[in-house]
């Protein structure tokens, strides 16, 4: 997609989350597994749509990130879809590795039993 055509999309969202984002949940695009959720600022999705490639707004580092820089497991973007508050997306994907730093597939492979308590 064309910056200008990315950013006509962007300025209908309502980035009202923390630090000027929107929630992205991301789903594998075949199996509708959800694999992990994060935040975009207005210019990681304009980079999200025009790249392909899923990016985001890293909270704790302050900058955008491209998913998969380090480990090489970029995650191929199908669709998007936008919910009734315009305020969070889906992003629907085709992996090219594990998405999670862990390794694993999803970030969502813990029970909620597998927390330790105090």
């Amino acid at each position: 997609m064309r910056v200008e055509e990315a950013e006509v999309l962007a300025s209908k969202l309502n980035f009202r989350h923390e630090e000027g984002t929107v929630i992205a949940v991301v789903q594998h695009f075949e199996t509708k597994e959800v694999l992990m959720v994060g935040n975009m600022n207005k210019e990681a999705f304009i980079k999200t749509l025009t790249t392909g490639l899923l990016h985001f707004w890293s909270l704790s580092r302050k900058r955008i990130w491209l998913k998969g820089e380090t480990s090489g497991n970029f995650q191929e973007v199908v669709q998007v879809k936008v919910d009734c508050d315009e305020d969070s997306v889906v992003v629907l994907v085709r992996p090219r590795g594990p998405i999670c730093h862990t390794g694993n597939r999803t970030c969502f492979y813990r029970e909620l039993s597998d927390l330790k308590g105090p």
